[in-house]
């Protein structure tokens, strides 16, 4: 089974999902590059989220050659990136939105941050504690 994603309040790690609508709003995990991570119901995933219109294992994320991907696992409403379904893997990149059923995740690499986004990342974490 995969390493669980803690959900997180701080900036700890170099990427990141948050959810910014749904059930989970707030919620945050740390990606690790050496992970593969299953977003889903089920509790078998280690990006667990609550959204009764997630599939148990709804997407998969994972870095390749260091490039982030995101790949539908055949859940029941799809995965949209951008508003966009996906029907094959599909790189991510900073402030990408990724919709799973009624959930709404926000994707961010902090390699790619200005120093201003960095700032304001950190407001919005206080403002969520």
């Amino acid at each position: 089974m995969p390493r669980r994603a803690e959900p997180t309040a701080a900036i700890a790690g170099s990427v990141f999902l948050r959810a910014i609508r749904g059930e989970d709003q707030g919620k945050g995990w740390d990606l690790d590059a050496g992970q593969v991570y299953v977003l889903g119901r089920s509790r078998r995933c280690n990006v667990r989220l609550t959204d009764q219109t997630v599939s148990g294992a709804h997407a998969r994320v994972e870095c390749q050659q260091g490039v982030w991907l995101i790949t539908d696992l055949r859940s029941s409403h799809g995965t949209r990136v951008n508003e966009q379904k996906i029907l094959a893997a599909k790189p991510l990149f900073d402030r990408d939105r990724i919709q799973l059923g009624k959930s709404l995740l926000e994707f961010r690499q902090y390699e790619q941050l200005a120093q201003a986004d960095l700032a304001e990342i950190a407001r919005e974490v206080e403002l969520l504690e």
